[in-house]
């Protein structure tokens, strides 16, 4: 039996898991019983964990010959998403729903541990599984990372679900995939004053300061970065004043930033202070940026990529691997890029709404794909790098 095969045979389990943890949704950082329910699972296929705080978990699986550690990554956290979906099995925590996969990977890699365990003899060396919380806010890897989750791995591999793209396909490439990125903090401040008398005495309008703040902003990217590099600044949210005849003192905008290098980091923060100080000066306001910490590009590794690439031609043939496009959206499997070999695909849904849709829903019929993709590519990693 092929490992296709196998993780066909791990079908109903893995819905089964599926269901009921899109049924209990829970944010970054709140995963509390999503954690205990894998780390039952696991327990009862008679691995043992080591819980992160304040949550998600790891655990191993040891061949029975020595070799290299390779690390199987899925994310555990949801979304602040009410779900639209109407399924039998939709979220019943209101205003949180798995609207981007993660019950769907965490389910696959549960899958994945079986197919393992049946597999020990075989393998030469260490398969390490992650269940990583707050992937969505960014903060998950470099939290479980701090705590020992990368000590000691040689190789890395996460995917995710991919809507648009079908069932039985994986999506991939060598190189960038995925866009670094920071959140922003803009505080604009002014004096407060009456609506209807702007000419008065010392008042200085912070809410036209932050409007042209926001336009200006926008030449950072346009007029300051080589039209071929990549970059992105979005302003998401404006909140300014308590009423609508109140000039307010104050306003503060919160965006995120995207790059592909570390050179364009630079050139879009320093250039992006210099916008934000000097408009705000020109209106007589005062302004200041502050910024999250960042997460790391998305950028595969060649020779973890040729592992993948190898494991999904076994899969699913070579006419069915799609060329990925690199994207401006983030994800922070990067952080794990600087402790090793690393590479991140993505797997066929045929999804008719994309990830974070309140209507999201996945075929399941990926989850045997994804399984035996994390099965494959960790064989194929140790195999390799056991001969290095």
């Amino acid at each position: 039996m092929g490992i296709y095969e196998e993780a066909l045979a791990q079908q109903d389990f893995m819905q089964a898991m599926r269901h009921e943890l899109h049924m209990h949704p829970e944010l970054s950082f709140q995963e509390f019983e999503t954690t205990n329910r894998i780390e039952r699972e696991l327990n009862a296929m008679g691995l043992t964990c080591k819980r992160f705080e304040p949550t998600g978990l790891m655990t191993e699986i040891k061949g029975a010959h020595p070799g290299k550690t390779v690390l199987l990554r899925a994310d555990i956290d949801a979304l602040p998403v009410t779900e639209e979906t109407g399924l039998p099995f939709a979220s019943q925590t209101p205003g949180v729903m798995h609207a981007c996969g993660h019950d769907v990977h965490t389910s696959m890699l549960l899958g994945a541990a079986k197919i393992l365990l049946n597999h020990k003899d075989e393998i030469h060396g260490t398969v390490r599984l992650v269940f990583q919380p707050a992937e969505e806010n960014g903060q998950g890897a470099k939290t479980i990372i701090a705590q020992g989750a990368a000590d000691g791995v040689d190789y890395f591999f996460g995917q995710h679900v991919k809507e648009a793209i079908p069932v039985g396909s994986v999506y991939a490439a060598k190189g960038p995939r995925m866009a670094g990125a920071r959140e922003i903090t803009i505080t604009v401040h002014g004096k407060g004053h009456h609506g209807g008398m702007p000419h008065q005495a010392d008042g200085v309008d912070a809410v036209l300061a932050a409007c042209q703040i926001v336009v200006s902003l926008q030449s950072v990217v346009s007029r300051r970065l080589n039209p071929a590099d990549t970059g992105v600044v979005s302003i998401g949210m404006i909140t300014a004043g308590p009423a609508p005849n109140v000039i307010p003192g104050e306003v503060v905008m919160r965006g995120t930033i995207r790059y592909r290098t570390e050179e364009v980091h630079e050139i879009i923060v320093k250039n992006m202070k210099d916008v934000i100080e000097n408009t705000a000066k020109a209106f007589g306001a005062t302004a200041e940026l502050s910024l999250s910490d960042p997460f790391p590009p998305v950028i595969n590794d060649d020779w973890a990529s040729d592992c993948a690439l190898a494991a999904a031609e076994k899969l699913v043939g070579k006419e069915n691997i799609v060329p990925a496009i690199p994207t401006t959206g983030a994800e922070d499997f990067g952080n794990y890029m600087s402790h090793g070999k690393a590479c991140f695909f993505s797997i066929g849904t045929n999804g008719k709404y994309p990830g974070h849709s309140p209507k999201l829903d996945i075929d399941e019929n990926v989850m045997p794909y994804g399984c035996s993709m994390y099965v494959l590519t960790a064989l194929e990693m140790l195999e390799r790098g056991n001969k290095e």
